[in-house]
């Protein structure tokens, strides 16, 4: 089998996660609306869930913990660098005078 990530921006970032045979087949499970949460044990995945009327989680996904850590691995790995955008304010701050 073979996992692919593929990450989107937005509010909450998010990604997929797509399953395939063999590196290059089409992929015939993806899950989507994954996202990395950082909790207090460390980071986990969080997967596709609906809020219920008593503020309850029902998830639509279910993975082992092995499945799961290597999905994060992969996520991290894949996701997008963040650009940090220099100022002027940021270069004058460096300035010794």
């Amino acid at each position: 089998m073979h996992i692919t990530i593929k990450h989107f921006d937005g509010k909450h970032p998010s990604f997929n996660v797509q399953l395939h045979s063999q590196e290059g087949q089409p992929e015939f499970v993806s899950i989507k609306g994954c996202r990395i949460i950082s909790g207090r044990d460390g980071d986990f995945i969080s997967w596709p869930a609906t809020k219920g009327n008593n503020d309850k989680y029902w998830n639509h996904v279910w993975a082992s913990d092995k499945f799961a850590a290597v999905v994060l691995d992969l996520a991290k790995k894949s996701m997008p660098r963040k650009e940090s955008k220099i100022t002027f304010d940021d270069l004058e701050s460096d300035i010794p005078f």
